[in-house]
């Protein structure tokens, strides 16, 4: 999935600068890309668990646990997309 989207994106990056890239510009333009989607993922988990906290803070137990669950979801998912490389 991570892939798919940041091949589509660099695809429209070179298409919209009008160049024809060579394989390692493409790997390059692509990794560019996932890291940013990746750096994008963490700082909305991170919102996440702040609003989490924020709407259950008269029950830090299950704010503690929604937090957690964000947590593990997010490092999950970042193991997977970092798989990918």
């Amino acid at each position: 999935m991570l892939k798919d989207r940041s091949q589509e994106a660099a695809k429209s990056i070179f298409e919209a600068l009008q160049m024809k890239p060579n394989p390692e510009q493409s790997k390059q333009v692509r990794e560019f890309v996932e890291q940013a989607m990746m750096a994008a993922y963490r700082d909305s988990a991170e919102q996440c668990t702040k609003v989490a906290r924020a709407c259950c803070a008269g029950d830090r137990d299950m704010a503690h646990k929604i937090a957690d669950e964000i947590r593990r979801a997010n490092t999950a998912l970042v193991a997977n997309l970092s798989s990918l490389r």
